[in-house]
C-alpha cells in the first residue's frame, strides 16, 4: 500500500510557474483626454433691432446737386427660417433740418417701410440686407405750406452684429436707400444711414 501510494504521488505532476497569474507590476496609463468644444451660441428663432445714428440725403435738382445731413433711426423685426437668413420688415428713416432741394429753407422727413432679407454668410458677425418697399417725404418749408408724397424704394446694407449676452448683440450698420416718388417738382433722394445699436440675433 506505501508502495502504491508512493507512486501515485509520483505520477501526479506538480503546477509549473506558468500555470499562475503574475502579478501586475504597474497600474495602467490613463485614458487620454477627450477634447470638448465649446458651445456655439444658441441662435434666437426671431430677431429685433433698434439703432440710431447720422444719415445723410443728396438729390439733384434743376438748381444742381444738393444735400444735407440729420438724425437717422431704424428699427426691424422678422423671423429666422435659416441660420444664416432673417426675414421681416423694417422701418428706416432721416430727419434732416434745415435745407431742400432750390435751397429752401425747410425741415424734410423721409421713411421707408420695406420686407428685408438678412443674410448672415457665417451665422455670426458680418451680415447683409437687401430689401424693398414704400416711402414718403414730407417736408415742412419755413414760408410756404408743408407738402408729401408716397413712392418706392430700394434698400440695401451691411454691417456686423457684436455679441454681448447672446442673443443681445451691438450692431453696427451701413444703410443706403433710394426712394421713387415718380413727381416732377420732387427730386428723389439717395439716403446714406450710418448707425449704431442693439438687436436680439
Amino acid at each position: 500500500m506505501h508502495r502504491l501510494a508512493l507512486a501515485m504521488l509520483l505520477a501526479t505532476p506538480l503546477p509549473s510557474a506558468g500555470h499562475y497569474p503574475v502579478p501586475y507590476g504597474h497600474p495602467p496609463p490613463p485614458p487620454p483626454p477627450v477634447f470638448v468644444a465649446p458651445r456655439a451660441p444658441q441662435l434666437s428663432p426671431f430677431y429685433f433691432n433698434l439703432g440710431i445714428g447720422y444719415g445723410f440725403e443728396s438729390w439733384y435738382a434743376p438748381q444742381g446737386y444738393g444735400g444735407v445731413g440729420g438724425l437717422a433711426y431704424h428699427v426691424e423685426a422678422g423671423v429666422r427660417v435659416m441660420p444664416q437668413l432673417l426675414l421681416g420688415f423694417d422701418l428706416s428713416g432721416i430727419t434732416a433740418f434745415g435745407d431742400a432741394p432750390g435751397g429752401l429753407y425747410a425741415d424734410s422727413t423721409i421713411l421707408g417701410y420695406d420686407a428685408v432679407a438678412t443674410l448672415f454668410p457665417f451665422v455670426h458677425g458680418f451680415f447683409l440686407r437687401g430689401g424693398a418697399g414704400l416711402s414718403t417725404l414730407t417736408s415742412v418749408p419755413s414760408s410756404t405750406a408743408g407738402f408729401s408724397y408716397l413712392g418706392t424704394n430700394l434698400l440695401l446694407g451691411a454691417g456686423w452684429a457684436f455679441p454681448l449676452a447672446p442673443p443681445l448683440h451691438l450692431t453696427l450698420g451701413v444703410d443706403w436707400i433710394h426712394p421713387f416718388f415718380g413727381a416732377a417738382d420732387v427730386a428723389s433722394p439717395s439716403l446714406w444711414m450710418m448707425r449704431v445699436g442693439f438687436g436680439i440675433y
